[in-house]
């Protein structure tokens, strides 16, 4: 029954590709370089390799998984071919990169095996296949979830929450301190996590900027929190174009941690960026360890590029 479902996967990712309207790649069909031109929408899949990996990491728990990830893509994909929008089918084995600026940019792996890629005149986002229909909308469009009520909070709200999400916290603010009210919502997963199931790892944090009262520009992050650590929620603070995102996670016995992270908008670029991060460990013997670094150590991180999964390794650069 396995092999008969993980055959189905596979089959299903085959047949996706041969509908997709475009070409595949402007590359030679062995290169293991892919080069993304205008508006693209790219799925990424493992590879053989990375399945039998993943089998080992999640042992039986890896059919549901792939199981899941079959649907979602299913979802997606007759939502584009109703939309009558082109996409291409690759495995993990290549590497996807645009060019920019005359440099080569190389587009970074999603923490989730099955995942897809947005691009569009030099910017991108990899993303998790659970809500590509408003995801879509949102990053080709620069407006809000689909259906294009975008003063409407509440349709907003329901777009991105769908029954997988609630509201835990939603904040109204002024982060681009233009004097039109913007709001700060943060979603939890509406149910229990799970360590296998990476889609029990996501609960939206949504950054709604209101321009001038014409609509939202809806920025939206999945890989704040619960994240591979299972972090929760704690507190949210705003003060002038910053605010602030508290996490915490205890073991007892063992240790407990508290995660500041702190976003801003900027003036410059116009786009919110993170603009530091900070964590608090107390063990159960009495160590404390911290953690401090801020966009000088790091660089410029977009809010909706933010991972807690990774922020660590780029605060020990």
């Amino acid at each position: 029954m396995r092999n008969l479902l993980f055959a189905i996967l596979v089959i299903t990712f085959s047949t996706a590709c041969n509908r997709s309207k475009k070409p595949q790649a402007s590359v030679h069909p062995k290169s293991d370089t892919v080069v993304l031109n205008k508006d693209e929408v790219v799925f990424i899949s493992p590879s053989d390799n990375s399945i039998e990996s993943l089998k080992k990491k999640h042992g039986d728990n890896f059919y549901t998984i792939a199981d899941d990830a079959n649907n979602y893509f299913a979802e997606a994909a007759s939502y584009l071919d109703s939309s009558k929008v082109s996409y291409k089918n690759f495995d993990d084995n290549k590497v996807i990169v645009f060019n920019k600026n005359n440099k080569v940019v190389k587009i970074p792996r999603h923490t989730s095996p099955w995942y897809v890629i947005f691009y569009k005149n030099g910017k991108y986002e990899t993303l998790d296949m659970i809500n590509v229909k408003e995801d879509y909308a949102r990053f080709f469009n620069d407006s809000g979830p689909v259906d294009g009520d975008n003063l409407n909070i509440k349709h907003i709200i329901d777009s991105i929450a769908r029954k997988k999400y609630y509201v835990v916290k939603e904040q109204e603010c002024d982060i681009n301190t233009d004097g039109f009210d913007d709001k700060i919502i943060v979603f939890g997963y509406n149910g229990d996590i799970n360590t296998q199931d990476p889609a029990t790892k996501i609960a939206p944090v949504a950054l709604l900027i209101n321009e001038q009262n014409k609509g939202y520009k809806v920025l939206v992050n999945g890989n704040i929190y619960p994240n591979n650590f299972g972090d929760a929620f704690k507190r949210l603070a705003v003060k002038n174009n910053f605010f602030t995102i508290e996490l915490m996670n205890e073991i007892p016995d063992e240790y407990l941690s508290e995660k500041f992270i702190t976003f801003k908008f900027n003036e410059a670029t116009k786009e919110v960026i993170l603009s530091k991060y900070g964590e608090n460990i107390s063990w159960s013997d009495g160590r404390k360890d911290e953690i401090r670094c801020s966009d000088s150590d790091f660089g410029m991180i977009l809010y909706k590029e933010y991972d807690s999964n990774t922020i660590k390794a780029k605060c020990d650069k």
